[in-house]
């Protein structure tokens, strides 16, 4: 009988119902240990218990969720599915254990952003909240796109403020609803010095022999940054200085000689405070969608809710 083939009886709400908080973590200790033995002792139980929740697990769902192998075990493609799901489960009860631990009555949102958000958006939403008595308690993972999607997906946040490219939607229409918020820029900033400060319309071969401040290799902006060469035929620039704070490039910029790339928001926030100047571009880099993103299918917390539309409103 195939791995992930049905087995006897179908899924069962009935059965479903009759599974407890240990079932849910055992499917993850296999996935992350890779044995059904080391999955029960990190649950503290013995093999045949582990097994027979297993097979619970199986009966309630109705087909094959584990493969055996030489080596121990893996989860089936229709483990992996479950688990995905019930990731979403544990991650509700991580978020209750850390609401309740403190202030359990006051709402926790776990937010997943982008370092772009928390230069004038975060802000911005935290002042409206508490001036309206409305904030409740937030907690902040910044990461890449990647890395915030991949917490999302997990259970381990609420909800996303960044941006995605077109075709990681497409991709992802099935999993995450997607509330694009506005249009973000990238722009090139310099000191308010600096000689190409005043110039208009650069084209980027202009600015091949600058010294330059870039985000990781890995982030989407190096990324667009690097594109924007290659397609006019030019080797994108080394840059002298590595960094993924635009906080940091910028407030670098600032106070040297180098460029930096960053999104407009983080641009104009400098700009504004006498810092840094945005480079006049012949042709600008490509735009960003800023998005708010959920769990497809998740029930959503009023808090949430309140922390979208509020975003909505400063992001427009």
């Amino acid at each position: 009988m195939p791995a992930s083939a049905p087995i006897p009886g179908s899924f069962s709400s009935a059965r479903v119902d009759r599974l407890r908080i240990r079932h849910l973590k055992l499917l993850d200790l296999i996935s992350a240990t890779g044995t059904l033995t080391a999955a029960a002792d990190a649950l503290r139980i013995s093999q045949p218990s582990a097994t027979k929740m297993l097979q619970e697990l199986e009966t309630a769902f109705g087909c094959r969720l584990m493969e055996r192998t030489t080596r121990g075990g893996v989860l089936s493609p229709a483990g992996e599915r479950a688990l995905e799901r019930l990731r979403i489960a544990l991650g509700a009860l991580d978020a209750a254990g850390q609401a309740f631990a403190e202030q359990p009555e006051m709402p926790l949102v776990r937010i997943g952003m982008l370092p772009l958000a928390g230069v004038a958006l975060i802000p911005r939403l935290v002042a409206e909240l508490a001036a309206s008595g409305q904030l409740p308690r937030l907690w902040f993972q910044e990461g890449s796109v990647s890395e915030v999607l991949d917490r999302l997906r997990a259970g381990e946040i609420d909800c996303v403020i960044g941006r995605i490219d077109t075709e990681s939607a497409r991709k992802n229409l099935d999993v995450f609803e997607i509330d694009p918020l506005a249009d973000e820029n990238l722009e090139i900033a310099c000191a308010q010095n600096h000689p190409l400060a005043r110039a208009r319309k650069l084209a980027l071969s202009r600015l091949l022999g600058q010294p330059w401040i870039l985000p990781l290799r890995a982030t989407y902006t190096r990324q667009m940054f690097e594109a924007a060469f290659v397609g006019i035929g030019l080797l994108p620039p080394r840059p002298h200085i590595e960094s993924s704070s635009f906080h940091t490039n910028l407030a670098t910029v600032a106070a040297s000689n180098f460029l930096t790339i960053a999104p407009k928001s983080a641009v104009s926030y400098y700009a504004t405070a006498g810092k840094v100047r945005k480079l006049s571009l012949a042709e600008p880099f490509p735009i960003n969608h800023l998005v708010f993103i959920t769990l497809k299918g998740a029930a959503k917390l009023p808090a949430v809710g309140l922390i979208q539309a509020a975003i909505r409103r400063h992001a427009g």
